[in-house]
């Protein structure tokens, strides 16, 4: 059964409030295999969400990257990227993909690196949960242009099966 270990909220960031106004969330999957699923989320009801559910089996070495190119793909829909995108994954369109197999390892990593140069009026929020995979991966946030929050847990108070034990870590004050 997989588990989600991450998620990142996008959209635009209130001018007043520091916050957010999303549009669009990203979920971040672990366990056989790790994958993003995008999902609009239109939580004020502006505007049209014109996207389905869309999945993407990452590379485990740039997970996280891997989640930002989904962003610029199919929220910002910069052209450089899509023209890019286009030309390396072919016909095969890029709603669902295997990294591993859809693309190589050279032209994802040129995909990576116009992705870092894209900015405009939009943010991220990305907030990684305990074991998560890409709480390795969080420096690379500091190579793109967007506005971007992270977060990561301060405090957790959980439940083992296996010990019959709770575990106590971190401080809320």
């Amino acid at each position: 059964m997989a588990t989600l270990t991450a998620q990142i909220f996008v959209g635009r960031t209130h001018p007043n409030h520091g916050g957010i106004n999303p549009t669009h969330q990203l979920f971040f999957s672990e366990n056989d295999r790790p994958a993003w699923i995008l999902m609009p989320e239109n939580v004020f009801g502006r505007g049209s969400v014109e996207l389905d559910r869309t999945v993407w089996i990452p590379t485990v070495e740039h997970a996280l990257e891997d989640g930002l190119l989904m962003v610029v793909l199919h929220i910002l829909k910069d052209e450089e990227v899509l023209n890019l995108a286009e030309n390396h994954f072919g016909n095969q369109g890029v709603d669902r993909a295997e990294l591993y197999q859809d693309i190589s390892k050279p032209q994802l990593r040129e995909l990576h690196e116009k992705c870092r140069s894209v900015s405009g009026d939009f943010k991220i929020i990305l907030t990684t949960f305990k074991d998560s995979l890409l709480k390795q991966q969080l420096p690379v946030v500091e190579k793109y242009r967007m506005d971007v929050e992270v977060c990561a847990p301060i405090y957790s108070r959980l439940y083992s099966r296996w010990s019959n034990r709770t575990k106590t870590e971190g401080s809320l004050g």
